[in-house]
């Protein structure tokens, strides 16, 4: 697909025919006006945050600060398949009587435990130290460098027999790592489970509430919401820790510009 903003036009061009929640749209390499479809499963369904022209080097600054986002997962006790989803081929069937919502609300805070000594370490500071309470208590506490991917703060928001529902707050994720979180649960209640449904609520500062619909990929809709959404990425907030600290001077000019446009 080819984005032009010239003459207030969005001209948008597919070689395919679009579904919706079987592919991702992301930047090409070679050209940054072109997207580039990359298919990802039906069941990985979520908003996605673009960059148009200068807004490119935001997204990518957006990676490089190791932003978590946010998930709404859904899974079944009793079964185990082959990519540990429920569209995959069934290798096994258990018993899932005997877990009640206390012992699963249990396992999601041993697994959040385990993930956050983790977090602390890649973060590079001590999990005992007022600097780590700070970070955590503002949601600040996430990787400064490339890490496995990791959880930062998980818990259940249903269980209904055999389906569950959790909230998953996550950096450096995959749709086959967050699968894998949910058979990974099954095991430890001494069951199995797949994943029914993932969904991304929210990636970085950008939430689903900032989202536009298919319909809505016109040019009043799109440059209304760049204008919306331009402090959620400003320089400063993209700022991610002192081992990838930008100058302030740089920031303030980076910031002066983009009030002047």
């Amino acid at each position: 697909m080819q984005i032009d903003l010239r003459d207030k036009q969005i001209t948008a061009t597919f070689p395919w025919e679009p579904h919706r929640h079987d592919y991702r749209l992301l930047p090409s390499p070679d050209d940054p006006t072109q997207l580039t479809r990359v298919d990802i499963p039906s069941l990985f369904k979520h908003p996605l945050v673009l960059g148009i022209r200068d807004g490119i080097k935001k997204v990518r600054a957006m990676f490089d600060a190791h932003y978590s986002r946010q998930y709404i997962v859904e899974g079944k006790f009793g079964l185990a398949t082959d990519n540990h989803d429920a569209s995959g081929k069934v290798v096994e069937r258990t018993t899932y009587d005997h877990i009640s919502g206390e012992k699963l609300a249990r396992v999601v805070s041993f697994l959040q435990r385990n993930h956050q000594n983790l977090t602390t370490e890649y973060a590079g500071v001590d999990i005992q130290s007022q600097e780590a309470y700070e970070l955590a208590s503002q949601g600040l506490l996430r990787p400064r460098m490339t890490s496995p991917p990791l959880v930062l703060a998980m818990r259940c928001l249903e269980y209904r027999p055999p389906n569950f529902t959790l909230e998953v707050q996550c950096v450096h994720e995959t749709p086959q790592w967050l699968r894998k979180l949910v058979h990974d649960i099954g095991l430890e209640l001494r069951s199995t489970a797949v994943s029914t449904k993932v969904r991304r609520t929210r990636d970085g500062y950008f939430t689903s509430d900032d989202a536009l619909l298919i319909k809505h990929c016109k040019y009043e809709f799109v440059a209304e919401a760049i204008e919306r959404s331009r402090h959620l990425v400003s320089w400063k907030k993209l700022k991610p820790g002192s081992n990838f600290a930008r100058k302030d001077s740089e920031l303030k000019s980076e910031e002066l510009h983009e009030e002047d446009r």
